[in-house]
């Protein structure tokens, strides 16, 4: 992106944060910011392609483009013991997980090469859509030591909470050793699976969850963020 086409997206973007651009109501014309802004129109095409992209607006053939509905974040809070599940549900009544892998990891996987993960473990993966308004929000992997937990291969769609799963085996202090948070753009197996656009920043949070009283591991975790979805409190 040159420096035109850079001072027409700053130009869209602030009316989008600032509120000049009503939702639903049609943007400007590429042949207007063509005359407002004194540049080739493949570059105001360029710009819309961009920040569509991005998922602050969507085309109808023909029509134009419009200004998409900016959907309410939930926070997300970094620290504490409490499930995803209880904080989500604590800010909307539209809250939904649903479990998408119940599977034992081969050994060869890369969760082997965590420096947390004895080789020796069975380790179990259950992956996990977070649904927010009946949209994909954040998908949570959940790479389980079966050993600890042998009836967890029947476990099956219940696993929506890993935490209620702990608690019902008598589990109740929670503790990590570490938090790693890293920001990404979704690949094409995350674009299919949280439905979001390819400019979308993802945040991956890997951590680590601990049985606080016996001092044992009791699962290594990943969950992906959409941003366009959540703020984060660290």
């Amino acid at each position: 992106m040159d420096q035109e086409e850079l001072r027409v997206k700053d130009y869209l973007l602030q009316g989008i944060f600032n509120g000049m651009f009503t939702l639903d109501d049609k943007m400007p014309s590429e042949l207007a910011l063509v005359e407002q802004f004194k540049v080739p129109r493949i570059k105001i095409r360029n710009v819309y392609q961009f920040i569509e992209k991005m998922g602050y607006i969507y085309s109808k053939q023909g029509v134009g483009r419009f200004l998409k509905h900016q959907r309410k974040t939930l926070d997300v809070v970094m620290t504490g013991d409490v499930s995803f599940s209880e904080k989500m549900r604590q800010q909307t009544e539209n809250y939904k997980s649903i479990v998408t892998k119940l599977e034992r990891v081969s050994t060869d996987h890369e969760i082997y090469y965590k420096p947390q993960i004895i080789p020796k473990h069975t380790i179990y993966l259950v992956e996990r859509l977070r649904y927010i308004d009946n949209e994909p929000a954040a998908l949570h992997r959940s790479y389980v030591i079966a050993d600890h937990f042998p009836q967890i291969k029947q476990a099956n769609n219940r696993l929506t909470s890993m935490y209620s799963f702990y608690k019902s085996n008598g589990i109740n202090a929670f503790h990590s050793t570490f938090s790693n948070l890293s920001v990404s753009f979704p690949n094409e197996l995350e674009r299919a699976l949280l439905s979001c656009e390819v400019l979308v920043p993802l945040v991956k949070v890997e951590s680590d969850n601990w049985d606080k009283e016996q001092n044992q591991l009791l699962e290594y975790t990943e969950i992906i963020y959409r941003t366009d979805r959540f703020s984060f409190q660290l």
